[in-house]
């Protein structure tokens, strides 16, 4: 043959082996990044289903807490809000006379006030709470 040919030949040749090299790291590693997709993906559905177990037990626990003997108000003085503050308390409503007015938010385990109930909270230690009428004709 040739030399020209033998060149073109092995030319040839290589860059088949380069390309069905290439072809089959790329499907390795579209293997890898496949698998480790589906690993996360079961992370995060399995995250996302104790959170939303949580997140269902927390507003089990905020209904049924006025009902249980270490609650220190007569449930029928509780008015569930559930946002910002899980409860408002008007303290003696069922006697007829309201001795105080009490925000409640309830948290479990490691939960914190969001930055909106922190607010709230400062907001109602200060003393900056007012009454208002509305008379609509």
């Amino acid at each position: 043959m040739e030399p020209m040919i033998l060149l073109v030949f092995f030319f040839f040749v290589l860059s088949l082996y380069f390309y069905f090299k290439y072809k089959i790291t790329l499907a390795r590693i579209q293997s890898i990044i496949e698998e480790n997709l589906r690993k996360k993906e079961k992370e995060i559905r399995e995250d996302a289903i104790k959170r939303s177990a949580s997140v269902i037990s927390g507003k089990v626990i905020e209904k049924l807490l006025p009902f249980t003997k270490e609650f220190p108000f007569n449930p029928r003085d509780v008015r569930w809000i559930g946002d910002p503050v899980d409860l408002v308390i008007f303290d003696g409503y069922s006697k007829g006379k309201v001795n105080k007015v009490v925000f409640c938010e309830i948290k479990s385990g490691s939960s914190k006030l969001t930055p909106i109930q922190q607010s709230i909270k400062v907001a109602i230690i200060k003393k900056k709470v007012k009454w208002l009428e509305v008379f609509v004709k």
